[in-house]
C-alpha cells in the first residue's frame, strides 16, 4: 500500500479497499489500517459503519460502486467529478438503473447539483432530500 499512498496516508481511520483476492490488514502511519473485502458494496457499508461506530463513513470508488449504493438508499450525500473521455469509453452511472421505479427513487429521494468548470469537469453532489 505504501507505493499507493505513501507512508503515512490522509485517512487516519479504518479503511476498506474491495477486492477479490482479501489480503491481511496492513497498518500504516497516523492510524490507517488498510482492510481489505471481498464483500458487496453494501456489506463493505455495514463492515464500515460498525468500525465507524456513529461517524459518518466515507466511501471512494468508481461509477460502479457508487450506483450499487445510490441504486439501493445508503447515501446521504455523494460528490461525483465527471472527467471528459473519448465517446464510447467509461461506465454510465445511471446504467442498470432504467427500470422507471429506481430511477423514480434516485430523482425523487436526492437533490442534485451539478456544477460545470470551463477544462470541461463535471462536479454532481447528491444529498438525500
Amino acid at each position: 500500500m505504501e507505493g499507493l499512498v505513501g507512508p503515512d496516508p490522509p485517512f487516519h481511520t479504518p479503511t476498506f479497499v474491495l477486492t477479490r483476492s482479501p489480503r491481511p490488514p496492513v497498518e500504516m502511519e497516523g492510524g490507517t489500517t488498510f482492510h481489505s473485502l471481498d464483500a458487496s458494496p453494501a456489506e463493505a457499508l455495514d463492515v464500515a459503519r460498525a468500525a465507524a461506530a456513529g461517524r459518518d463513513v466515507r466511501i471512494g470508488d468508481g461509477p460502479t460502486v457508487a450506483r450499487d449504493l445510490l441504486a439501493a438508499g445508503l447515501v446521504d450525500h455523494a460528490h461525483l467529478v465527471q472527467v471528459p473521455i473519448v465517446l464510447g469509453r467509461g461506465v454510465r452511472l445511471r446504467d442498470g438503473l432504467e427500470a422507471l421505479e429506481a430511477l423514480e427513487a434516485l430523482e425523487a429521494g436526492y437533490d442534485v447539483e451539478v456544477v460545470s468548470t470551463p477544462s470541461g469537469v463535471t462536479h454532481l453532489t447528491f444529498t438525500r432530500s
